[in-house]
């Protein structure tokens, strides 16, 4: 637990360093803030935040810079307590001559926001709209065809039907796929399409075992309903303003990033499991490495019967107070209730 001096110093490092993009000593830290302590108290507080690994001391300094760990602190911190942050002139006016487009239909709105932090960022952003609809299980049945192939048919409450064949890698009855048919579709019946694919996945495989001696896994089913409720449609805006989202770039790091941004399944996968609200995601969340340059600020809001994300994906050193306001007053102006 940081004491709250701790806290300031660990969030005017943040911010000095979105601005600066150079470590932070205690002098610079002294000088561009209204802290009243000595240097010594300082350096000792950020030798304290360093050893909790908060703060990452550079090779070619005796700076600091923030670490994974203490910007998700920090943005966790800024959004829950939710500090009133004014927008600037310049990011107000662009919002609020999309806010007078009421006409528009809220895809195209999302996309003219998406345009603006653009225009306002320099960064890239995507935009993934998806039906908010939940869909529940009606009914789910097995069809025997023969020692070692079976029809899984799955129907929803709104009347969709699934089927897919099922090709088991050992022999099976009759018998035995009617009494599966039977615990699998007692386990389903009434759950959510989100909830009936975590119990195929982790539990239903055990409860087959234990009543017919082998695991089965239909997993794959509610998975092929899902992409088939669940339609989406993906865009992209300031592709080419990858080139200057990250320093010391290779070319595999460069085309890494296009294939990521190219609505790549990681990306859909990271825009689909957004929750309500706003949410910040690092390099190591989004790529899988540390190199600590990249930043996905998410803004997820349900507009009629879609769920629409906007996400702006930027440099780590990116001012969030301002950013995070930006896509606050989006969310705040575009939500339909």
């Amino acid at each position: 637990m940081l004491t709250p001096r701790q806290q300031q110093i660990l969030s005017l490092i943040v911010q000095l360093y979105g601005e600066l993009e150079e470590p932070i000593g205690s002098k610079t830290l002294l000088k561009e803030s209204l802290l009243k302590v000595s240097s010594a108290t300082v350096r000792n507080e950020m030798k304290t935040l360093e050893d909790q690994g908060y703060l990452l001391k550079t090779h070619t300094s005796s700076g600091r810079i923030p670490s994974f760990k203490g910007y998700r602190l920090y943005i966790n911190h800024l959004i829950t307590e939710k500090q009133p942050v004014n927008l600037l002139e310049q990011d107000s006016e662009a919002f609020n001559m999309l806010f007078r487009e009421r006409s528009s239909n809220p895809i195209q709105l999302a996309q003219m926001a998406a345009n603006i932090l653009v225009e306002l960022t320099g960064y890239a952003a995507v935009v993934l709209n998806r039906t908010a609809v939940k869909h529940y299980i009606d009914e789910f049945r097995l069809v025997y065809l023969n020692d070692n192939s079976v029809i899984a048919t799955l129907l929803t409450d709104q009347g969709h039907v699934e089927s897919q064949l099922f090709n088991l890698n050992f022999s099976t009855t009759k018998e035995a796929i009617s009494q599966v048919s039977d615990l699998v579709n007692s386990e389903l019946n009434e759950l959510s399409l989100e909830a009936a694919s975590q119990k195929l996945k982790l539990t239903i495989p055990l409860l087959t075992q234990r009543l017919v001696g082998y695991q089965l896994n239909f997993s794959s089913l509610i998975d092929k309903t899902n992409h088939t409720l669940q339609g989406h449609r993906y865009y992209v805006i300031g592709k080419n303003n990858i080139f200057d989202l990250v320093e010391h770039k290779s070319g595999e790091h460069i085309k890494e990033l296009f294939n990521l941004i190219d609505g790549s399944s990681r990306m859909l996968q990271l825009l689909e499991n957004r929750q309500n609200g706003i949410e910040v995601l690092f390099d190591q969340e989004i790529l899988n490495n540390h190199l600590n340059q990249l930043t996905l600020v998410t803004g997820t809001y349900p507009s009629n019967d879609l769920s629409i994300t906007v996400g702006l994906l930027g440099p780590t050193t990116m001012p969030f107070d301002r950013i995070i306001a930006m896509i606050e007053k989006m969310i705040e102006e575009l939500t339909i209730i």
